[in-house]
């Protein structure tokens, strides 16, 4: 049943790639008036400072303590990346950097081999393509590998998009669309009637990462926290990450390629190494001795990059959960909805969450999908 007599008015509280896309499927898509609030510059937060890898099976299929349908959900999400790229780079006139090549995981220890074999007996059971490498089958994929490997994965379900590309094609697509305003600043929240409501909008999105849960609501003229009208928001809670990236010379991956904790994309004319996860951290710039570390642990998956320079670096936040899925859809407060919680898997999830919120705040009750990931769910993880 619609929950409107009409296309409503919708106010999205957060500009990363989560709040930027549920713009674009909401008001490119579907024609519905959209009002983005930030009080950032939009798109650059933890949107900006990730690396842009769509990685269901490293990130989900045997990752202890997730979500039990969080693989389902990454997967459903990865569906979709193939025809949202194409489409958005047609629209903005510019390249996302999508990139269908499988990526590569590596094991340089017994631990590691004993994770991607079960990374693969997971995608046996689910019928997923993957290949099984010795560590010479690795190596002729990727020669930039460290000599030691002793075999690894490749992943045809976890290829890689370039988010910075990714997210200056929407902000460009919905900068120039006449449904969709931006405004900097934080949105006039107020409480009415038990309700969270802002002049002119029919319902409200908070996206806002990390900080979704703090978001300011007004209420007899004081200001309270979002999480008051849903106290599951409370368990939204940050992760600090740090990165680097340094020239591509030669020597250089040309793969993205995957080992325990450490990663490499290829982007351009540099590889970005990444990344650490320093829960409870709210950090704003990169820690000398922290980029120094992950550099040689990046040195050591692939010695060519050793002499490489180092080119930048950075730090940003990610939103977590208790089972480092996200929150999707309406909160036990009608017409306030949210998408926060995202981990490691924001770039990945976008599409999906788009669509899953989308549908619901346009009428469609939750399929049996969106719906596991309410405020409402139990954190029932996997062990």
């Amino acid at each position: 049943m619609a929950l409107f007599s009409s296309l409503p008015r919708i106010a999205i509280l957060g500009a990363g790639i989560i709040g930027l896309t549920a713009a674009y499927e909401l008001a490119v898509r579907r024609g519905v008036r959209v009002t983005i609030y930030d009080v950032r510059p939009p798109g650059r937060g933890a949107s900006w400072a990730a690396a842009g890898m769509l990685a269901p099976a490293f990130e989900a299929a045997d990752a202890p303590g997730v979500h039990p349908r969080l693989f389902e959900l990454c997967l459903a999400s990865g569906a979709l990346w193939p025809g949202f790229a194409q489409e958005l780079a047609a629209r903005a006139g510019r390249p996302v950097g999508f990139d269908r090549t499988p990526s590569l995981a590596a094991a340089l220890d017994e631990d590691e081999l004993g994770r991607l074999s079960r990374i693969a007996a997971t995608l046996r059971r689910a019928g997923l393509a993957h290949t099984e490498l010795s560590a010479a089958q690795l190596r002729r994929r990727e020669p930039a590998l460290n000599a030691d490997v002793l075999g690894g994965l490749e992943l045809e379900t976890d290829v890689r998009v370039h988010n910075r590309e990714t997210v200056s094609a929407l902000l460009a697509v919905l900068g120039a669309h006449p449904k969709v305003r931006f405004v900097d600043g934080p949105a006039p929240l107020k409480s009415a009637g038990g309700r969270v409501r802002l002049e002119g909008h029919d319902a409200i999105l908070a996206a806002a990462g990390w900080e979704t849960a703090i978001i300011k609501v007004e209420e007899d003229g004081q200001r309270f926290s979002l999480v008051n009208w849903d106290t599951a928001l409370d368990d939204i809670d940050c992760h600090g990450g740090q990165m680097l990236a340094v020239r591509a010379d030669e020597g250089a991956p040309e793969r993205v390629v995957r080992s325990g904790r450490v990663y490499l994309v290829p982007r351009s004319e540099q590889v970005v190494i990444g990344a650490t996860v320093e829960p409870d951290r709210v950090i704003d710039a990169p820690e000398a001795d922290v980029i120094e570390a992950l550099r040689l642990e990046g040195v050591r998956l692939c010695p060519g990059l050793a002499a490489a320079s180092v080119v930048e670096s950075w730090a940003g936040v990610r939103p977590g959960t208790p089972d480092h899925a996200p929150f999707l859809g309406e909160t036990i407060t009608p017409g306030l909805f949210v998408a926060a919680g995202h981990y490691r898997n924001g770039i990945l999830l976008a599409p999906v969450t788009a669509k899953m919120l989308a549908d619901e705040m346009l009428g469609e009750a939750p399929d049996g999908l969106a719906a596991a990931f309410s405020t409402r769910r139990a954190f029932a993880a996997t062990p």
